[in-house]
C-alpha cells in the first residue's frame, strides 16, 4: 500500500496522478507548499477579535512585530522651498523658461516666464503660438513700420528645439505685446489653489514612496 508510483505515473507528477503524493502527505516540504500551515500550531489565536498582524509578522521571524515599518525621511524633505520671485527667472535657462510658459497656462508663472523671454528679445507670435527672435549677428534686410524681413530663430515646442528661418516676414501686429507687470505689486509669486493642491498631492505621494 505504501509503494511509490513508478513508470508513467512518475512522468505524470503534474497531473491528477501527481496529487497522490500530496494526499498521502509523505513529503513534509511538498505538504507545506501545497496545503500550507496550520496557524494554530504557530501560537495564533484565530478567534481573537484583534488583528493578527499586530502580534504576528511572519512565520520566519522571531522578533517582536512592528505595526509601522522602519524608514527614514531625508532631511531635505522637511526643507521649505524659498518664495519664488520674479528676479529668480533671470537665472533660469532659456529652455526652462519655455517649459514654464507652455506647461503652466493661465498661471502667474507663465506670465513671469513670458516677461523674462521678452527681456531676452524673444517675441510671441499670436497666430503661430511660437516664440521668435532675431538670429545672432543679423539685421533685418527690410524694415518698415508694419513688418520686418530677415533671419529669425523660432522655438518649436513640438520638437523642443530652435530652428532658423531666413527671409521671413514678421508682421508686428501679429506679435503679442509685452506682459504687463507693475513693479509696485509684490514680487512674490503665489501659486493658485489648484496648483497648491497639486503640490500637496505630490508631497503625499513622495511620502508614501519613502515609507515603502
Amino acid at each position: 500500500a505504501g509503494a511509490q508510483p513508478s513508470g508513467p505515473l512518475v512522468a505524470d507528477k503534474y497531473g491528477l496522478t501527481g496529487l497522490l503524493s500530496v494526499i498521502r502527505m509523505s513529503d513534509p516540504d511538498l505538504n507545506a507548499l501545497a496545503l500550507g500551515f496550520d496557524l494554530t500550531t504557530l501560537g495564533l489565536n484565530l478567534n481573537s477579535p484583534d488583528y493578527l498582524y499586530t502580534t504576528f509578522a511572519s512565520p520566519w521571524t522571531e522578533g517582536p512585530t512592528r505595526v509601522q515599518p522602519e524608514f527614514r525621511i531625508p532631511g531635505c524633505y522637511f526643507m521649505n522651498p524659498p518664495h519664488l520671485r520674479f528676479q529668480m527667472f533671470q537665472r533660469f535657462h532659456l529652455e526652462t523658461l519655455f517649459y514654464i510658459f507652455y506647461s503652466m497656462p493661465c498661471d502667474v508663472l507663465q506670465l513671469a516666464a513670458a516677461q523674462e523671454l521678452y527681456n531676452r528679445d524673444w517675441r510671441f507670435h499670436k497666430e503661430k503660438k511660437l516664440w521668435f527672435t532675431r538670429a545672432p549677428n543679423t539685421e533685418p534686410t527690410v524694415k518698415t513700420e508694419q513688418y520686418e524681413k530677415g533671419s529669425f530663430l523660432v522655438f518649436d515646442p513640438q520638437k523642443w528645439t530652435k530652428e532658423r528661418k531666413d527671409d521671413y516676414v514678421l508682421v508686428y501686429d501679429q506679435l503679442e505685446k509685452r506682459p504687463a507687470c507693475s513693479p509696485r505689486k509684490p514680487t512674490h509669486l503665489r501659486l493658485p489653489p489648484c496648483r497648491l493642491l497639486q503640490q500637496q498631492q505630490q508631497q503625499q505621494q513622495c511620502s508614501l514612496r519613502l515609507r515603502h
